[in-house]
């Protein structure tokens, strides 16, 4: 396969990418929209198990029931062209009906024997590997995979020109009731993780990105 980024544009896309918090009134176009969430829907998810899922959240008066429970997001939720949240599930233990369909996708797998194995594979992967045993674990899996997610599409946003910005900065549990108020999660299986806020910035940033040297940041053996 040929390279579909060159190293260079990757590179550049890397250093534009800052934590933009604030954002002109320019939309970003449902092209380009389009193309961040296929990116997200196509990063890495454990065992390709999607147990998350993105809101965008466009309803100006969404946003404000959300601005009292974000104090990350008081200058985003106005003005971003695009505001996401990232939902995890708190249910999909290792026999959850989405890891079978999920599984039975696989060449092969409409066998029952096949899909058995994987299913007890994944049990043993869960349980001894990743010592997980309850819902609060099951969680907080799932929102491990909403973080890779963000990663890819900040960078897809970058190459795009447009800005982002990461946002943990809200009381988990009311915006989950502000949700469920607005019939967009059943917080009993499934919470908000992570935010997202999506624009063109309106200002360039005061500072240069502090990062550890390369030497630093990488040891080889």
């Amino acid at each position: 396969m040929d390279q579909v980024l060159k190293p260079a544009a990757l590179k550049e896309a890397a250093h534009f990418r800052r934590a933009i918090r604030s954002y002109t009134d320019q939309k970003i176009s449902d092209q380009d929209l389009a193309t961040i969430l296929e990116v997200g829907r196509m990063s890495p998810s454990s065992k390709g198990i999607l147990d998350w899922r993105i809101i965008n959240v466009k309803d100006a008066s969404l946003r404000e029931d959300l601005k009292p429970h974000a104090w990350g997001a008081q200058k985003s939720l106005p003005t971003a062209s695009d505001f996401l949240i990232f939902v995890a599930r708190k249910d999909v233990g290792p026999d959850d009906s989405l890891v079978r369909e999920t599984f039975r996708q696989r060449p092969g797998c409409d066998n029952p024997e096949k899909l058995g194995e994987l299913l007890a594979d994944h049990r043993s992967f869960l349980e001894h590997d990743m010592q997980i045993h309850d819902r609060q674990g099951i969680f907080e899996w799932a929102s491990k995979q909403c973080y890779l997610a963000f990663g890819m599409m900040a960078l897809a946003a970058s190459e795009l020109g447009i800005d982002s910005c990461p946002i943990e900065g809200f009381n988990r549990g009311q915006v989950d009731q502000v949700l469920l108020h607005h019939n967009l999660i059943n917080p009993a299986i499934e919470g908000a993780v992570l935010m997202m806020s999506l624009g063109y910035r309106d200002h360039d940033p005061k500072r240069p990105q502090n990062r550890l040297a390369m030497d630093d940041f990488v040891t080889t053996i």
